[in-house]
């Protein structure tokens, strides 16, 4: 894949994951955590939805947060957070 393809995915990606979600998918996540849904972005709703699998006990879920926020041990009653910055 040349450099321009990889730029124009890359591109295409950052504006998928800017556009507003369906209700249903923010009603979903909704009733999983408590947040505002009101301007949702894919891009967030891709974050919680992985956060609402760990919570439901996905280990596989539970990585790829781990992983995403550079937290190493992240056990017991611990909290973490994650960050979703979208760039235009």
């Amino acid at each position: 894949m040349s450099p321009r393809q990889k730029r124009d995915i890359s591109d295409d990606l950052s504006r998928a994951l800017a556009t507003k979600v369906t209700d249903s998918v923010k009603e979903e996540i909704a009733q999983v955590l408590n947040v505002n849904t009101d301007k949702m972005t894919a891009g967030q709703a891709i974050a919680y939805a992985q956060v609402a699998k760990a919570i439901k006990g996905d280990k596989n879920a539970f990585e790829a947060i781990t992983s995403a926020t550079k937290k190493e041990d992240l056990k017991g009653d611990k909290a973490f957070s994650v960050e979703i910055k979208v760039v235009d």
